[in-house]
Order: structure tokens, then C-alpha cells, then sequence
């Protein structure tokens, strides 16, 4: 009760933001409230916008603990999802190659196929359950052949290392649109 009446109040009257920013924190606030209870790391939430272009930032990094966005970057969605700006549907199913929506839980690095790479695990069952068995992970798109990935959360080279720097080991992810 003390953490989330904290967090309210944080958020409430500690956030200096410019207007076009408010949303974003707003949400970041809903998602600490609601899932903060399952991740180690309680001040760092990240945020991904499917509402907006794949040509324009729509994933955020919040410093919840110093006030402020500490990071944006384009991100892809799953060819699954559609091949239009926005991704058009979301999926939970093992081969459906669409991103999923809802809230994960950062885990552990890895070198992978797609260089330094960050497991995630899905905490909403109807939504991103799977995530684990899928493989959705955060990951580079350098060397990608597409503009869309196979479900996963990959960004330009240049913010990928410094992203999972910043979110890994137990920070939130929410993923809505």
C-alpha cells in the first residue's frame, strides 16, 4: 500500500513533463501501479506505442525514480501483425510471427543470431503468456532482411545495446496500442 500510494504521488506532483509527454507518463504510472509487484527493478518501465508509425519513435524508457524519459526509439512490430505502419493484430500463438501486446517482465542477456539480445517473459495469460516459448525478445534489426520482425521487439542498432543496458534484469515492459 505505501509503494503504490509513493508511486501515485511520484507521479502526481513529481513529474514535470511537457504536454506531449503526459500520456506517457500517465501510463507508465497505471503500469507500476498495476504489474510493480513483479518486477526487481521498480524504476525503470518501458513503454511501446502501437498506435503510432513504425517510422517514428514509439518506444519509451521511463526513469520513474529521477522524473524523466530517458530514452526513445523506433521499434519494430511482427510481420505477423501486418506489414502497414501499424500493426493491424496481435498474437499470443507459438508460429504466428505478430507481436503481442500487453505487459512483460525483462530477464537475462544473451548473445544471439541478432547480436546482444534480452529475454523477456509474458505476464498477461491471454496476451503474451508464450513469450518465453515464442522467443520474443529485444534485439537489434541490423541484420535483419524486413522492416518487421517475427514478433519480437527489435530497434535500430545504435539504441539497441544502450536499450537492454538500461532494462535489463527485471524491469517492466508494456507493449499497447
Amino acid at each position: 500500500m505505501k509503494k503504490t500510494l509513493t508511486i501515485i504521488l511520484l507521479c502526481a506532483f513529481n513529474f514535470i513533463v511537457a504536454q506531449s509527454n503526459e500520456e506517457i507518463v500517465q501510463k507508465a504510472c497505471e503500469v507500476q501501479t498495476k504489474w510493480g509487484s513483479k518486477a526487481k527493478n521498480k524504476n525503470i518501465i518501458t513503454l511501446i506505442d502501437f498506435s503510432k508509425s513504425i517510422n517514428e519513435a514509439r518506444l519509451y524508457v521511463i526513469d520513474l525514480k529521477n522524473n524523466k524519459i530517458l530514452l526513445t526509439s523506433n521499434v519494430d512490430h511482427g510481420s505477423g501483425s501486418g506489414t502497414g505502419l501499424t500493426p493491424s493484430s496481435f498474437s499470443n500463438i507459438e508460429g504466428s510471427k505478430a507481436t503481442s501486446l500487453g505487459c512483460y517482465v525483462t530477464l537475462q542477456t544473451y548473445q544471439g543470431m541478432w547480436g546482444y539480445s534480452l529475454r523477456l517473459d509474458g505476464l498477461e495469460n491471454d496476451k503474451n503468456s508464450n513469450a518465453l516459448k515464442r522467443n520474443i525478445v529485444v534485439h537489434s534489426s541490423k541484420k535483419m532482411f524486413s522492416k518487421f520482425s517475427w514478433g519480437c521487439f527489435s530497434v535500430p542498432d545504435n539504441n539497441a545495446n544502450p536499450l537492454i543496458d538500461l532494462i535489463k534484469n527485471g524491469s517492466l515492459i508494456y507493449a499497447y496500442q
